[in-house]
């Protein structure tokens, strides 16, 4: 006879992504979809509720939420109990799901952390991004380094545990102090840290005044924060993300790891573990009217590459069986020669279960990864 635990085992697992596209301000270096007007914001999640309970896979198996902008910190009180209450309605969310909802610190009050409490939250994941007040300045955020220490102590009297932070790379006039004392700080106070080198994309603030991030200096930034964390007892399983034992994001392990997870919202993205992905057109006022929602349809070719690239960005690697499954044959059997010439240059490991990129050339991955894409 099957347990319950048994069946859920057996079920598809899906992750739920909610976008909230709300901020106060929006930061020089963003490109998410979010907008300062918040007098839509009731309207906005009347539409979210509408869509989540209109879900093609209604009943499904659920066993991460994930809350995201944006700021969801910045919705209006009750907002987050009813996203999350529509969830539960019209999903098997599974009793242990880890629910995260993201948070800026200056709209991390006592309101919006006991929300969070009585709604199931168990993740809050919140900007830092730089220890220096000047730097976040600017940027464009809105904290201090002290009113991010005040959030996280006041989400740990909530009875937060599992806290993530995120930390910049290469924002204008950033030493290596900052880098050191963020480190310190995300250390003393959270149990998970993202670590991610700025990308300085078209038509931000950042790329109007022709501002460009050193690559060799954020490489040295890095390997700074690589060993720092190390040293705190934080491990790294994808390029740019470091937990404690315990304490991985189990939602966004379902992204490198090419599984199932729904989108809801404005700009949303959602990908059925196989062949289709989907996103939502538009902004705000789109998603307001009814936007619909774009499909993509992947070529063995695209299922074969992507899945490439997301898994080598992990510490793990490439499952060579679980790749067998996906794709019919073994890696080795395409990629032979490649292979060889990356294990030779130590470039890449190979192990009897699993092939993953060295972890002293996790920073530089991108060109190595290339060399197994296929046209």
């Amino acid at each position: 006879m099957f347990t319950e635990a048994d069946k859920s085992a057996e079920r598809k697992k899906y992750g739920v992504y909610i976008h909230i596209p709300y901020c106060k301000s929006k930061c020089a270096y963003c490109t998410f979809e979010s907008v300062p007007d918040f007098s839509t914001q009731h309207a906005y999640v009347e539409r979210l509720v509408g869509e989540i309970r209109g879900s093609a896979q209604i009943g499904s198996f659920v066993d991460t939420v994930y809350i995201g902008g944006g700021t969801p910190s910045c919705l209006f009180a009750g907002g987050v109990k009813r996203i999350l209450g529509a969830v539960r309605e019209t999903f098997d969310v599974d009793s242990i799901a880890e629910i995260t909802v993201e948070a800026n610190p200056e709209s991390c009050t006592d309101v919006f952390a006991e929300e969070c409490a009585e709604s199931g939250v168990n993740r809050i994941s919140i900007g830092l991004q730089s220890s220096d007040d000047c730097v976040l300045r600017e940027v464009g955020r809105l904290h201090t380094r002290n009113d991010f220490i005040a959030s996280v102590r006041l989400l740990r009297s909530f009875g937060f545990d599992n806290i993530s932070s995120d930390l910049i790379l290469g924002l204008p006039h950033q030493l290596v102090a900052d880098v050191d004392r963020a480190i310190d700080i995300m250390a003393e106070h959270c149990s998970h840290s993202s670590v991610y080198a700025l990308s300085v994309e078209y038509g931000t603030p950042l790329e109007k005044r022709g501002y460009a991030p050193d690559d060799d200096y954020v490489a040295d930034l890095y390997e700074r924060a690589l060993s720092r964390l190390s040293k705190y007892s934080f491990e790294r399983y994808e390029v740019s993300n470091f937990a404690r034992a315990g304490k991985q994001s189990r939602h966004n392990k379902k992204y490198w790891n090419c599984e199932p997870y729904l989108g809801f919202g404005a700009a949303a993205h959602g990908y059925d573990g196989d062949r289709i992905r989907y996103y939502h057109a538009g902004g705000v006022d789109e998603y307001l009217h009814g936007d619909g929602i774009n499909y993509t349809v992947l070529s063995e070719v695209d299922k074969y590459n992507e899945y490439v690239m997301l898994r080598l960005r992990t510490a793990d690697g490439i499952d060579k069986s679980e790749f067998k499954r996906r794709f019919g044959y073994e890696f080795e059997d395409e990629n032979g020669e490649i292979l060889d010439r990356a294990v030779r240059s130590g470039a890449i490991v190979c192990a009897e279960s699993r092939i993953a990129v060295a972890a002293d050339k996790m920073f530089v991955m991108n060109g190595i990864i290339e060399e197994f894409m296929k046209d």
